[in-house]
């Protein structure tokens, strides 16, 4: 399988915290052991990687089955759906767009008992988990009553960023704020039956234009500002998430890095090849990372006037070309 060092870093940096980068390697905590001292290194232009304290190594194929924990073979393909490797019909579509609630087993009610919903308050809390996981969300600029902490379970201390509906927690993601390890602990296709591909969060379906960012962090910080935004859990855009988009006017707004911009780069051509509405394009501030960190610095109304002014219609003559100068 052929998998870019662009894909590789991009992965790598969504899924693990406390990490040195050189030019050719990351060096992360094992996943293996319990480790703060990075004893395992992952090489960015093969994907191979050890654990220096096991001697575990694999493929990059492997270290996803282990961060994802599913199979190997459940990983190659969850990989080639990321990576549009297959043929579109084997893309899951679901056949209706107004629900995202996917059959899963019953451990995710099992989980959210573990897990305490955020107030305004909760800066009052005894707690020192939720007092952080309230300042987490303070300082990113979302409303703390949109997210949990998990107070005990797997995913202690993390805070939790529910992937809800109209009958409720479907998925979540587990966000480390407290000691070391992967920044983002999320629920197996294995555990609960969804596969985080299939899924846009947060999505409202009354407005009638979507801004796709990539991850929810961004997305519920927009939506704080009153800005209809959504995430597709990364730079790579499914058919899946497509089709319940496919009636909106679509606006492409990944971080402005090598991932972001190719991840919309291939989204554009999905876009066109399905022959839905022609899609809209804009990117934070080229000096700030991603939407999260331009909502932090800017005010409400400098955002949605930089989104109105730079907003771009990507019609079928676009040149992708532009999006990975």
């Amino acid at each position: 399988m052929n998998i870019s060092s662009t894909y590789i870093k991009d992965y790598l940096l969504k899924n693990f915290s406390n990490y040195t980068e050189t030019s050719s390697e990351f060096i992360v905590d094992s996943l293996f052991i319990e480790d703060t001292k990075k004893h395992m290194s992952i090489n960015l232009d093969t994907g191979l990687w050890q654990c220096f304290k096991t001697k575990e190594k694999g493929n990059f194929v492997k270290l996803v089955s282990v961060v994802e924990d599913i199979s190997y073979s459940e990983a190659h393909v969850f990989l080639q759906k990321q990576l549009f490797e297959t043929p579109e019909k084997l893309f899951y579509a679901p056949k209706k767009k107004d629900s995202q609630t996917i059959i899963s087993s019953s451990n995710i009610e099992n989980e959210v008992k573990n897990f305490k919903k955020m107030t305004s308050e909760s800066y009052k809390s005894d707690s020192l988990p939720e007092k952080l996981a309230y300042k987490f969300a303070i300082s990113r600029k979302i409303d703390p009553s949109r997210l949990y902490i998990a107070t005990s379970g797997k995913y202690i201390n993390r805070v939790i960023i529910p992937y809800e509906d109209k009958k409720g927690m479907f998925y979540f993601q587990a966000r480390q704020i407290m000691g070391n390890g992967m920044k983002y602990l999320n629920p197996s296709f294995k555990e609960h039956g969804v596969k985080s591909s299939e899924i846009l969060y947060p999505f409202d379906e009354s407005e009638n234009y979507v801004l796709v960012t990539e991850g929810p962090i961004d997305a519920l910080s927009l939506q704080n500002l009153g800005v209809n935004a959504t995430s597709t859990q990364g730079s790579m855009f499914s058919y899946a998430q497509l089709e319940y988009l496919k009636d909106k006017t679509i606006i492409l707004s990944y971080d402005n890095d090598d991932a972001g911009t190719e991840g919309m780069a291939k989204a554009f051509k999905m876009i066109r090849t399905k022959n839905l509405k022609t899609p809209y394009v804009v990117q934070p501030p080229r000096e700030f990372k991603d939407w999260n960190e331009f909502v932090i610095a800017s005010n409400p109304s400098q955002v949605k006037s930089y989104i109105s002014s730079n907003v771009e219609k990507m019609d079928y003559n676009y040149d992708i070309s532009v999006l990975l100068r």
